[in-house]
Order: C-alpha cells, then sequence, then structure tokens
C-alpha cells in the first residue's frame, strides 16, 4: 500500500468526511489535478478541494482549499451536486460548487493535510482529454456529463460505493 493511501485510510476512516469540490471551466476546458490514486495504482484526476474545517462555512471552505492547491482566488457560484462516496473505512460528503477564477495564476499548490504529496499536477484539460483517459482515473462526477456545460447545469445527489 501506497504511504499516502495509508495516510488517508488512517486520518479518514471511520466517520463521515464533508468536503467541497469546484468546478472551474474555461470552454472546453476544466480545472483538474493529478493526484496519486488512493484504490488503484496509476493517476487519480479530479477537481481542487478538500475538507472542511469545524465552524467553517462551505463557500469559504472551497475559497480556502482552491487558494491552496492552486493559487487562484475564486468566486464561488451554485451547489452543482452531492456526491455520497462510501468504501469502508471511507465515507465522504463531496459538495461540488461551479466556481469562477477571479484572481491569481494557476499553479500546483499543496494539500496541508498531508506530510506527504498526493497532488502530482494542476492543468486545465480539454474536456475530449478527460473523458478518453481510463474510468477509474477520472472523479465520477466528471464522468456524469458529456460536456463542462452539461456538468455545469447539473442538480442532484450522487451515491457512489465501491
Amino acid at each position: 500500500m501506497h504511504s499516502s493511501t495509508q495516510q488517508v485510510l488512517e486520518r479518514f476512516g471511520g466517520y463521515v468526511r464533508v468536503r467541497v469540490c469546484g468546478i472551474a471551466v474555461d470552454g472546453n476546458r476544466i480545472l483538474v489535478i493529478r493526484h496519486h490514486a488512493l484504490l488503484h495504482d496509476g493517476p487519480f484526476w479530479a477537481p481542487p478541494g478538500g475538507s472542511v474545517e469545524w465552524q467553517e462555512p462551505l463557500p469559504d471552505a472551497l475559497r480556502r482549499e482552491f487558494s491552496e492547491e492552486t493559487g487562484l482566488i475564486v468566486r464561488i457560484g451554485d451547489l452543482l451536486a452531492i456526491n455520497e462516496f462510501i468504501h469502508p473505512p471511507l465515507h465522504t460528503l463531496e459538495h461540488f460548487f461551479r466556481v469562477y477564477p477571479e484572481s491569481g495564476t494557476a499553479a500546483l499548490g499543496s494539500d496541508p493535510e498531508f506530510a506527504e504529496p498526493i497532488m502530482e499536477e494542476l492543468t486545465w484539460m480539454p474536456w475530449a482529454d478527460l473523458q478518453a483517459l481510463p474510468e477509474s482515473h477520472v472523479h465520477p462526477f466528471l464522468r456524469s456529463a458529456a460536456s463542462p456545460a452539461e456538468l455545469c447545469s447539473f442538480r442532484g445527489y450522487i451515491r457512489q460505493s465501491v
């Protein structure tokens, strides 16, 4: 087991974790981060985001996470979806919001939750390139639509069990 996987299981296993994630779109490209995957070998592409801290409103958490991970200051838009991920010992509620970059330059930052870096690359990835990746390498929410525009119009709940 990769040490970052062990860190995640130890830190987040056994309780319901609350996360925020931001969907930033530029034309037909979406801002994503390549992480070391937890459940398989290889990469895992997902939107920027992370854990909500105690007494931290969701929009504030998302602004903080975007700043830490991407260097961007964002305006928070609509709540698009809640994704419930259950894979014991992990149970996570992910709140996906539309975000709009207002300032800063996109550059891979860091995740202060982990001693060992798990983020490997930040990129504005063309939608077609993202959809061409193996299914297990892309966050399921990013597979729920045929285009970035459709993704940004999504409203609802998704349950993901592995």
